[in-house]
């Protein structure tokens, strides 16, 4: 999957894009990306059990630069799986955020889907709230089915990605 990300955005800032092959990695949102230890505050955990690499890509205002409708922040891949996540850690209505990362998560797909032949990769899209250690389920929703029948998109409320 990185080699089509690499043909399709063949001037990827090298600043962009981190392979990593750590069994956990905890990601706090932040004015950049920071990555922590468990025992600090951590907004979304990465967990590889495959003991392969995966790739972390900067995709807010790195890849995609300020897009009508907004971007999501990081596209996490490894050769089978795909998620395109975006963290909301600002204070107020949930529901307007969910909206927000919706359309921020439609709009990269829709970006990136332009450029790449998803085929035949497991496609998520990842919303991740703030919480305290805990996996958000998504309830069975309109815009879980959507995502699903428009995009082939698993649309998912969570802090936890896995790469078995």
């Amino acid at each position: 999957m990185i080699q089509h990300i690499k043909e399709a955005f063949p001037v990827i800032e090298t600043n962009c894009l981190r392979t990593i092959t750590d069994k956990h990695t905890f990601v706090f949102e932040a004015e950049t990306v920071l990555f922590v230890s468990v025992k600090e505050s951590w907004h979304l955990h990465i967990e590889n059990k495959s003991n392969g690499e995966f790739y972390f890509i900067q995709n807010d205002d790195c890849v995609m630069k300020k897009v009508k409708g907004g971007q999501c922040d990081y596209v996490i891949c490894n050769n089978e799986n795909i998620f395109f996540t975006e963290v909301k850690v600002a204070k107020g209505n949930q529901a307007n955020h969910r909206k927000e990362a919706y359309s921020q998560l439609e709009n990269t797909f829709k970006h990136y889907s332009n450029l790449i032949d998803f085929d035949p990769y497991n496609l998520n899209a990842i919303v991740c709230f703030p919480t305290k250690r805990r996996i958000v389920r998504a309830s069975k929703s309109t815009k879980k089915k959507e995502f699903k029948v428009k995009y082939n998109l698993d649309l998912q409320e969570r802090n936890y990605i896995s790469f078995e």
